[in-house]
């Protein structure tokens, strides 16, 4: 009997730490994890967020978690953030330890699930504004003779929307959206 029960917690533990696991196999190092659409979970109760009601509240908390997990540390705090309109919503993000701040992401959630990024380790973006349908990032141009502090391409801005359950942007987002190249 004594096994049995220790076998069956076992498998429960197994079990907990497949579903929490933050593994984000296949990606380059520093990417923020898979693009394909992941449930938050709330730790305290250890269940998937509500999603019925995707323009519902939005569970700030345990996205900024879910942003932490991916290696970057979320620009505004779950308080500000839990009033965003939904159901599509953006947290912007800046890799963990970044000395000096150029090396950010767009993380996007359609309700309260996690759906993808913009792209890892972009050197600076801007959200500009987010209506719970679309959200228009900016990122600034540099050509190849700029330094870091003083770009002079331009900007850049790109629109992202949840269509066809993904991230869609329109213009198509470069692979570097702060190089001269589009």
């Amino acid at each position: 009997m004594r096994s049995r029960v220790g076998a069956v917690a076992a498998m429960c533990l197994l079990l907990v730490a497949t579903a929490t696991s933050c593994s984000s196999s296949g990606n380059p190092a520093g990417s923020p994890g898979p693009s394909r659409s992941v449930v938050l979970w709330d730790p305290q109760a250890g269940r998937p967020s509500p999603t019925a009601a995707a323009d519902g509240p939005f569970d700030a908390a345990a996205a900024t978690l879910r942003v932490k997990r991916l290696g970057y540390t979320a620009d505004d705090e779950p308080g500000a953030l839990k009033n965003l309109r939904g159901p599509f919503r953006a947290i912007h993000g800046t890799c963990t330890g970044s000395v000096d701040g150029r090396c950010v992401s767009v993380f996007f959630f359609q309700g309260n699930d996690y759906v993808g990024y913009d792209t890892a380790g972009t050197a600076e973006s801007t959200i500009v504004k987010q209506d719970g349908k679309t959200v228009t990032i900016s990122y600034p141009v540099f050509t190849t003779s700029d330094p870091m502090c003083c770009p002079s391409g331009g900007k850049r801005e790109i629109r992202a929307a949840f269509k066809d359950g993904k991230v869609a942007f329109t213009p198509p987002l470069p692979a570097n959206p702060n190089g001269p190249n589009t």
